[in-house]
């Protein structure tokens, strides 16, 4: 009896009776496309949700792969959709129990174009469209499909290799959206007899007008517009700006093209004061200043510190010469790192004194410096006293250091700073290493320099093949070099 009812028991459990739980199912996908994959959704067939976007908040990037979790499941249909940059989505229906993989291509023929910006402000939308295609009594900006700048712009006066991916044909509808929402149409362009994308007026005048900030906060904005083009005297349009700034005392060339020749300017700087100029004639005078002293800064200006040191500076001091205080520290909490620079704000006039102290404790000072003549100041071995003076050298100002046996002067008097500095072995057949290492010695700048300790030992330590790059590649080279002279050697 009781194996009888043992035995109903089993038929009745049979189909589930040691079946195998559900397999750990994954999908491989493959980025085979020069575009960043945006959005990837995994579903089943027919259902309603397509579920989370499986990247999250990254990206996949072309030619990179992901695995794809899915979880346990006896599923192997599922439907797979990619939204990649500048919109354009795929889709895969696939059997991942066969085949995890599902790879993402660009199919059809691969244009290259040049879109060329001929405007004054810049380009950051282009739409193609096949002829026809454009349904009618719609608005304007409808069926043109994805834009294909993606998150490119194109800058006034600059050009843009662009590839067209999933284009049949050669002849199409070209849309073009500037910075301030004005928009070019060209019609029945054919873009594989002429793959040159030219957009904005040629046949009007281009100028270029100089900006200059000579105020002590950074201009932010910019706005131009023709000075008798705008019935609404608040329409400006578009920050000629895009993403630069301005910073105090220096420039921006603004291109400008129209028919006239007066144009009106706004200047908005980071403070949010602004400033406008109004018919401005940028035929007979195509330059313009912003910028006035602002209350409450008093004499204060933007100083340059670049290190020159194999040490950090922890700790920098600039003072008025005419000061027997050396104030605050001008880095604040950062710490300027050997070939790092920084932008401190002093007060007083152009004479100041010079204190910078390192991450040992070590200190050196420099006196009288003339921070309007030079505001970028390299701190580097040779820039000041060899010894801390005394309060009577204090009282006259320091004099220049004098050069001792066991090292040689270099003296930059060529136009350009010098980038790179070799010292080998005497007739080596390579060079070794940049001896300027992150930093450079600019024109007119001087650099105390004593043999490297990888110079071979012996009487012949001094003796070193030296070469010097400039800027624009030029080197000067003087062969069998004696370093240890104790004089000054002229590079040019």
């Amino acid at each position: 009896m009781r194996r009888m009812m043992l035995a109903a028991v089993l038929m009745l459990a049979g189909p589930a009776w040691g079946q195998a739980p559900p397999a750990l199912r994954e999908a491989v996908v493959a980025n085979e496309t020069d575009r960043s994959l945006q959005e990837l959704f995994i579903f089943r067939p027919g259902a309603g949700q397509e579920g989370p976007d499986r990247l999250g908040p990254n990206v996949l990037p072309p030619r990179a792969s992901l695995r794809v979790a899915l979880g346990r499941t006896r599923d192997c249909a599922f439907e797979v959709r990619a939204t990649f940059e500048g919109g354009d989505e795929m889709r895969r229906r696939v059997d991942l129990c066969r085949n995890p993989r599902v790879a993402f291509a660009d199919t059809g023929p691969r244009r290259e174009v040049e879109v060329v910006n001929q405007a004054d402000q810049g380009l950051r939308e282009l739409y193609l469209a096949t002829p026809g295609a454009r349904p009618a009594g719609r608005a304007p900006e409808a069926g043109w499909g994805p834009d294909r700048l993606g998150s490119e712009t194109v800058s006034a006066g600059d050009s843009l290799r662009l590839r067209l991916r999933n284009l049949s044909g050669c002849v199409f509808d070209l849309r073009a959206v500037f910075a301030d929402g004005t928009e070019e149409v060209r019609e029945r362009q054919d873009v594989c007899r002429v793959p040159r994308l030219a957009f904005g007026d040629s046949g009007l005048p281009l100028r270029e007008v100089t900006v200059t900030n000579q105020g002590r906060r950074t201009l932010r904005e910019l706005y131009a517009r023709a000075a008798d083009g705008a019935a609404d005297r608040n329409a400006w349009g578009s920050d000629r700006l895009g993403s630069s700034m301005v910073e105090p005392r220096s420039e921006f060339r603004l291109r400008l093209r129209g028919a006239g020749c007066a144009w009106d300017l706004r200047a908005v700087f980071d403070d949010d004061r602004e400033e406008v100029r109004r018919g401005l004639d940028a035929c007979a005078a195509p330059a313009v200043s912003f910028g006035r002293p602002v209350a409450g800064e008093g004499g204060s200006r933007q100083v340059t510190l670049v290190n020159g040191f194999s040490h950090p500076v922890e700790r920098a001091f600039v003072s008025p010469a005419e000061s027997d205080d050396w104030g605050p520290d001008v880095l604040g909490d950062a710490v300027l790192a050997p070939g790092a620079r920084q932008v401190v704000r002093v007060e007083g006039g152009c004479q100041a004194d010079l204190r910078i102290v390192f991450d040992n404790r070590s200190a050196e000072e420099r006196r009288g410096v003339d921070i309007c003549a030079a505001s970028t100041i390299a701190l580097r071995p040779g820039w000041t006293l060899e010894e801390r003076p005394g309060p009577a050298a204090e009282a006259g100002g320091p004099e220049k250091a004098a050069l001792q046996p066991g090292s040689v002067r270099l003296r930059n008097a060529a136009a350009l700073p010098v980038v790179e500095l070799y010292a080998d072995p005497a007739g080596a057949a390579q060079r070794g290493p940049d001896r300027l290492g992150r930093t450079v010695l600019g024109a007119g700048e001087s650099l105390d320099f004593t043999p490297p300790d990888d110079l071979p030992p012996g009487p012949g330590r001094c003796q070193a093949d030296l070469t010097a790059v400039f800027r624009d590649g030029r080197e000067w080279r003087l062969p069998a070099a004696d370093l240890c002279t104790g004089q000054e050697l002229v590079l040019q």
